[in-house]
């Protein structure tokens, strides 16, 4: 019998009666290479998530415009937790998933709310430009603008730029990574830390998970296809590896912590990456919820272990954190 949270990456014997649920769910709707993108804005809108993680209380919840280099301002949604008393904070910075296409500020806002109370951390979640009316590449410079500026002008927000951990969920896992490749690319300080929640990094779709769990388990082969035609800017963007982030060096990326499911389709390149990262040298923990389906830790207050991830995140954001001493303000 499989254990049901793993080092490996493997399926359980049967996936979770609540995960089961939410994936027979979500069959039944339109399937997404039927729709615009709008239209399937609208149809996850209107579907909403009954199983969203439960609310925190939080010392204060406020939006910032963050300037960027093309002359626009992106909005930040900061979540800071009651217990947090230090002038300059500890921060997650934190991008949703959706494929680059869909996903909210306000879809994420009880994730964002769970991640700042368990990790005793500001959050810091990224309203993004979405594909396809953006591509990947200006997807990547919102994502590396609003971490610029965090590192310049953090105090701003009472962020300690020292202890700024960096992550994110499916495609915003991606666009995470991107973010530390674009730091290595322009000589800019890493993240502390980093949590990578099944992240979606295999653009060549070349891994078994994804024609294993092609079908019936929430994100399907097709889904993925889908979000892939949105994103790229064309079909050879899928081996550039800044997007395909397997296909790039990762050495002097920081420590991290990735999360897989064992009923995935992303399954096999999560582990691949965690696997890619020890190569380089770099710490990393991967942890494998093996009767688990993609976007588990959003269902979270309908499945137990979307809590149990949750909580571990937590908790490895609290002991990076205490481990690395507070900035002075000012510095």
């Amino acid at each position: 019998m499989a254990e049901l949270i793993s080092a490996v990456a493997q399926r359980a014997d049967e996936l979770h009666p609540m995960a089961a649920k939410v994936a027979r769910a979500s069959a039944r709707q339109k399937p997404l290479c039927e729709c615009t993108a709008k239209e399937a804005r609208r149809m996850r809108e209107s579907l909403g998530n009954p199983f969203a993680p439960p609310c925190c209380k939080m010392e204060s919840i406020k939006d910032h415009w963050l300037p960027s280099s093309l002359g626009r301002q992106l909005r930040v949604r900061r979540y800071q937790p009651k217990s947090l008393s230090a002038e300059l904070q500890p921060a997650l910075l934190f991008f949703h998933g959706g494929g680059h296409v869909l996903g909210t500020l306000d879809g994420y806002d009880t994730v964002a709310q769970q991640l700042a109370q368990l990790g005793n951390c500001v959050v810091l979640s990224v309203e993004y430009r979405l594909a396809p009316e953006t591509k990947s590449k200006g997807i990547y410079q919102d994502g590396f603008d609003v971490y610029s500026w965090l590192l310049k002008s953090g105090e701003e927000l009472g962020v300690d730029s020292q202890r700024l951990a960096i992550g994110g969920d499916s495609a915003g896992g991606n666009i995470s990574i991107a973010v530390m490749l674009q730091c290595k690319l322009h000589r800019v300080a890493q993240p502390y830390y980093q949590v990578q929640i099944y992240p979606g990094i295999d653009y060549q779709l070349g891994f078994p998970s994804i024609e294993e769990f092609a079908e019936g388990y929430f994100l399907t082969k097709a889904d993925k296809q889908w979000f892939r035609s949105q994103f790229l800017e064309s079909e050879d963007r899928a081996s550039d590896p800044m997007v395909s982030s397997l296909l790039a060096d990762l050495s002097g990326l920081p420590p991290a912590l990735v999360i897989t499911a064992g009923f995935d389709p992303l399954r096999d390149e999560g582990e691949a990456f965690a696997k890619r990262l020890s190569k380089y040298s770099v710490e990393v923990e991967h942890v494998c919820y093996t009767d688990m389906i993609h976007a588990f830790v959003s269902f979270a207050g309908g499945i137990p272990a979307g809590m149990t991830a949750l909580e571990k995140i937590g908790e490895e954001l609290q002991r990076v954190f205490a481990s690395k001493p507070q900035a002075a303000s000012g510095q």
